[in-house]
């Protein structure tokens, strides 16, 4: 593991140069009027940041863009956050955003005392750094006391100079080399080789009758040419599939169940047709009968329009949807999209 920890001001220790009222490097994500966020504890630590969340979508901190986690693809990294709940309990949420590429979110409930949470991740190909967030989903008030993070492979990169040979930052102690040292460096860029060498062989003219070559198809198959010597191919498109529907309800529910099994990309666009906020979320099942969340919670504001797509793959897929005050109307125009 990385001997350092690779997040910035993780235990909100230092504060920022034109204001003295939240840490440095962390910025207030979501909420809304009725939300209040605070940093607590003493100005020589321990420190850490409060969010009174009354109500509304969900609330948290992030890491500011200039202070972003370094990374590169095919790393792993460890993830710890601590945190606690007032009530016990109250659903909480991590949020990396790994570039422009991907998101991962982890849904956790801790309790009325600190409570450390880990999570191991991959950084995906065109990956360059990564972005934290942490925060409140549910009503009540949480504590952040600590966000830090540690590259765990690979532990140390070689570093090249401008000749590609190895670079040495500073040396403790000289003196005379008995022996030579070698070192094999790896280049992750491929060298260009020339190879010559004399090819003797001996070639008739080619003829029709007497040569040719024979493709055979996956199945055995021979393929046939027309005379002129040219291939028939048959391209076959994508196949597209929707299903729209539209919820007038004052009671919580869920869509038809979609069979996800030979589509490649698919995902649900909601639009808040009514006049109250309505929370929904993504259910997957491997039968049709017995469901699971994939995900947190997501809030539509009237008006709004949000796409949700899959975290894990079961054959089977819908959307519950709920009101924030029970009772309420929901009015909701939902698109189910598939490609295959």
């Amino acid at each position: 593991m990385a001997s350092k920890n690779q997040v910035y001001n993780s235990h909100f220790l230092l504060g920022q140069e034109y204001s003295s009222d939240f840490p440095d490097g962390w910025v207030q994500v979501g909420g809304d009027s009725a939300t209040k966020w605070e940093w607590v504890g003493e100005p020589q630590g321990p420190r850490a940041v409060g969010i009174i969340h009354p109500s509304g979508p969900r609330a948290g901190i992030s890491l500011g863009n200039d202070v972003l986690v370094p990374a590169e693809e095919g790393q792993r990294w460890k993830l710890r956050v601590a945190l606690q709940t007032e009530p016990s309990g109250t659903s909480c949420y991590i949020r990396l955003y790994l570039g422009a590429v991907s998101q991962l979110q982890f849904a956790v409930r801790p309790g009325s005392e600190p409570e450390a949470f880990t999570r191991v991740f991959s950084t995906p190909t065109g990956v360059s750094a990564f972005r934290i967030e942490v925060g409140i989903l549910g009503t009540g008030s949480v504590i952040i006391h600590e966000i830090q993070g540690w590259r765990l492979y690979p532990e140390r990169e070689l570093r090249l100079d401008d000749k590609g040979q190895l670079y040495i930052r500073h040396v403790d102690s000289l003196g005379k080399i008995q022996s030579p040292v070698s070192v094999n460096v790896i280049n992750r860029n491929p060298l260009p080789v020339d190879v010559i060498t004399p090819i003797k062989t001996e070639l008739r003219n080619l003829t029709p009758t007497c040569d040719g070559v024979k493709i055979f198809s996956s199945e055995g198959a021979p393929i046939i040419s027309k005379p002129d010597g040219s291939l028939l191919v048959t391209m076959s498109g994508r196949k597209f599939f929707q299903r729209i529907e539209t919820i007038n309800s004052r009671v919580m529910g869920s869509t038809v169940p979609n069979d996800v099994a030979e589509a490649s990309v698919y995902s649900y666009a909601i639009h808040n047709v009514g006049i109250e906020e309505v929370f929904v979320q993504l259910q997957i099942s491997p039968d049709g009968t017995i469901w699971t969340a994939d995900g947190v919670e997501s809030g539509i504001l009237p008006g709004n329009l949000i796409v949700i797509t899959p975290n894990h793959f079961l054959r089977y897929i819908r959307l519950a949807y709920r009101s924030q005050i029970p009772g309420t109307m929901i009015a909701l125009m939902i698109w189910f999209q598939s490609q295959n």
